[in-house]
């Protein structure tokens, strides 16, 4: 991955950003605007990008969460390195995902009966245009003979008569993002995991519409390509680059208004002419005011590539505050960065794994052991699994197509003290059975707790041992 250094700077094609542009004050105000608007507005742009490759794939195109809006895909297999859609992805689960417009109406969804599924793990997890996870309908917070939800927009009226449902749920935003979980293992496993899919249904009520994607979803600007990406393969690019991330968050903001808690960086940005609306033109700023975004939107990419990584390099770093973010825009920006689609810590708590024992940064030029000690494994009510992923944000390919390991591994073997230790890496160890395979270079590590226990916020997580060699 290209390091953060390498964004700063004024791009190769930008000769208007000269030094008297760079002393112009319009040129600080663009700089400042660009930096706090791509931090602020980055997952909102990663949702409505991901929303189109989705909705609007065709047949035969590499995209594997495919469905029209308002309908539910079934994935049938755990993710694979072919899988490329979102990063980071998981590979325990059958995943069930679906785009909702609720300005098309409202929509009833399904949520299966536990008691019918043997007490599977599962949760329907919803999430709004700016990535928040609003609602968990699952195992841990539904009935066990399951529910139906009513999901509204926000701006349904409180008087609008309403299909009868169990639960009305409010969605701070139109577009919502459905991401259902199912853990599966192997063989009947799988196929029982399917049926508890076939249980979670979206219906559209008589007399709503159907179809109608979100504005801006449907007129985006370029290619939907990750911002941050597309900058660190194509700096020289970054005019346009800069052009089409501010004109698509101009139309995304039109669909998708900021919470309130927002309205003070909303009227801010309106400073440089970034405010919701369909008509914004690259080409109506200024060249200090433009030259001043551009560099503000490198500046911005520079610090979400710096901040993801930990600069005090602690083996493990766990997070508590995922999924709802209120006004913690860096930390909902890095979630959309390195793992869209991010659990409430309630539901799950994720936990990086960057470095190793001394603190040096894992690679798969070296094994390592990561053991933990007797009646010591992750405090958890559902499951837990360790993810590997190469440094692309995507699943490792390897001869064994093993990506994950976890308590649901099968054949894993305990010490002979009753502890457990994982081994990673490159080159296959004399024993396999615990062994999670990496690539030649450079890697992390994901930990995954499913329904954590109260204890999992102090709970210390060993870190992996470097070995020769």
């Amino acid at each position: 991955m290209t390091s953060a250094p390498e964004l700063g700077g004024a791009p190769a094609t930008a000769p208007e950003n000269t030094a008297a542009t760079a002393r112009d004050p319009r040129f600080a105000l663009g700089q400042s605007i660009g930096l706090a608007a791509f931090v602020w507005g980055y997952p909102l742009i990663e949702t409505v990008r991901t929303c189109r490759l989705q909705t609007l794939a065709k047949a035969g195109e590499a995209v594997s969460w495919r469905a029209a809006i308002d309908r539910l895909h079934h994935v049938q297999r755990p993710s694979t390195p072919d899988d490329r859609d979102v990063v980071t992805p998981a590979n325990d689960l059958l995943y069930t995902t679906g785009w909702i417009n609720l300005a098309n109406g409202p929509r009833l969804l399904h949520v299966p009966a536990s008691q019918r599924h043997g007490g599977r793990y599962f949760v329907l997890a919803l999430y709004d245009a700016w990535t928040t996870n609003f609602e968990n309908p699952g195992l841990r917070t539904s009935p066990p003979e399951g529910e139906t939800v009513l999901l509204v927009g926000p701006d349904t009226p409180a008087s609008q008569a309403l299909p009868p449902a169990a639960r009305v749920v409010r969605s701070p935003s139109n577009l919502v993002w459905m991401i259902a979980r199912v853990v599966v293992g192997s063989g009947d496993d799988l196929t029982q995991g399917h049926a508890l899919q076939a249980d979670i249904r979206l219906e559209c009520p008589p007399g709503t519409d159907r179809g109608r994607l979100p504005a801006s979803v449907d007129h985006w600007v370029g290619a939907p390509q990750d911002t941050l990406a597309a900058l660190l393969e194509r700096p020289q690019d970054a005019d346009a680059i800069a052009r089409a991330f501010f004109t698509n968050l101009c139309q995304c903001l039109a669909d998708a208004p900021p919470p309130i808690a927002d309205s003070g960086m909303a009227d801010w940005f309106s400073r440089a002419k970034l405010v919701p609306g369909k008509n914004f033109d690259w080409a109506w700023l200024d060249a200090p005011l433009r030259d001043g975004l551009r560099q503000g939107l490198l500046d911005g990419a520079a610090l979400l590539v710096s901040a993801s990584r930990s600069h005090s390099a602690r083996p493990w770093a766990a997070h508590f505050g995922l999924g709802r973010y209120g006004t913690a825009y860096l930390t909902r920006a890095l979630t959309a960065y390195k793992g869209l689609g991010a659990l409430d810590s309630a539901e799950a708590v994720y936990a990086m794994g960057d470095f190793d024992g001394t603190k040096q940064a894992l690679h798969g030029s070296a094994p390592y052991l990561m053991r933990f000690e007797p009646g010591d494994l992750p405090p958890v009510d559902a499951f837990w699994s360790i993810t590997l992923y190469d440094a692309d944000r995507f699943l490792y390919p390897n001869a064994v197509a093993r990506y994950s390991i976890g308590d649901r591994t099968p054949g894993l073997r305990t010490d002979p003290d009753g502890g457990l230790t994982l081994r990673v890496s490159h080159a296959p160890p004399a024993d396999t059975a615990n062994w999670l395979p990496a690539p030649a270079g450079s890697f992390y590590l994901i930990l995954r707790m499913y329904c954590p226990r109260p204890e999992a916020r102090t709970w210390r997580i060993p870190a992996l041992q470097r070995l020769s060699p």
